[in-house]
């Protein structure tokens, strides 16, 4: 998809956070030394190593974070298969897509660091097409975490705002600010193979020109002025565990927007997202899902599309994959 909806990016955005910002609250310390010195399997230094070759030396890693979100919008299910469908089942851009948020984070404290995400896309078929989509500056750090014997509850935000004049798509549509905040919440009791993510992210956007648009929009159906000007995003999603590292996901995106060229808000596009999540290694895990807006935005679409036929709801479905990856 060459334009991603807000959800889909700050649903890829919180996943990306919730690394970044454990990975930040890891404290390093020396392996603790055994109460009873005969004792190797209670975790005794071999002999002849002291406690300072013990001790994790200083890296790169500890003050700057490298990590990478990769979505891959592939081929639709009920439209061709060269291309990607969007909510309105058509054409979402010119063929598949690669879409990456390669961001850097440094770490000031902690818990708390300071973001620069930047945006890249790139086409891969009907041929090859690199695009600069933008970079996004901000705050980031977990703001909540409870472990009680019977659960495990975290709650992690940021403060951040796309950088004016900076890519396509915030140049196209004459972008000034979009402050916002997203945060996200996981959920599991002890023991349980279910767990339960929830997003929550308001956001405001200001424009030199309320109707301008960028051409990917156009050229996928959409009309001058329909970019939002505030949103509330919630995404839930429910997690059963196969195993450690493999699991079943099923989730939703729920707008509540009003656009530059809309008096009020309304419910947006609602997707339903259902595959398997793999945790390939501790730096890597992927997630392959089929993707669709069901018969409940017929309504939406109904009234989106003005002139011409309306897509069926399953010419709205195509299969992705996610990536989520980090690299320091």
């Amino acid at each position: 998809m060459a334009k991603k909806t807000p959800t889909q990016l700050a649903l890829g955005l919180a996943l990306l956070l919730t690394g970044a910002a454990q990975a930040a609250t890891t404290t390093k310390i020396a392996p603790a030394l055994s109460a009873n010195p005969g004792s190797a399997s209670a975790g005794t230094a071999p002999a002849g190593t002291t406690t300072t070759d013990l001790i994790k030396k200083p890296s790169i890693g500890d003050y700057i974070g490298l990590n990478y979100f990769t979505f891959f919008d592939g081929p639709g299910l009920g439209t061709g298969l060269t291309q990607t469908p969007n909510s309105l089942g058509r054409p979402a851009d010119n063929g598949w897509s690669l879409w990456t948020n390669l961001s850097v984070r440094g770490k000031v404290s902690s818990n708390m660091g300071i973001d620069l995400q930047l945006r890249l896309q790139q086409i891969v078929t009907n041929g090859f097409e690199f695009r600069y989509q933008g970079a996004r500056v901000g705050t980031s750090g977990t703001l909540l975490r409870i472990e009680r014997p019977g659960y495990k509850f975290t709650w992690s935000g940021a403060l951040n705002t796309d950088i004016p004049g900076v890519g396509q798509v915030t140049t196209e549509r004459k972008l000034i600010l979009n402050p916002g905040l997203f945060s996200n919440m996981s959920f599991r009791r002890t023991g349980s193979r279910f767990s339960m993510f929830a997003l929550v992210s308001p956001r405001v956007w200001f424009y030199s020109d309320r109707d301008a648009m960028d051409g990917q929009s156009l050229r996928g159906g959409a009309v001058p002025g329909q970019k939002p000007e505030a949103m509330i995003a919630l995404s839930p999603s429910i997690n059963y565990d196969l195993s450690d590292k493999t699991a079943v996901r099923t989730g939703v995106g729920i707008d509540l927007r009003k656009n530059a060229n809309a008096d009020s808000f309304r419910r947006w596009f609602m997707p339903v997202d259902m595959g398997i999540s793999h945790t390939i290694s501790p730096r890597l895990s992927i997630y392959p899902h089929v993707r669709m807006s069901g018969p409940w935005d017929n309504g939406l679409r109904q009234d989106l599309t003005k002139k011409g036929a309306v897509a069926d709801w399953t010419d709205t479905a195509s299969v992705g994959v996610w990536l989520n990856g980090t690299i320091l």
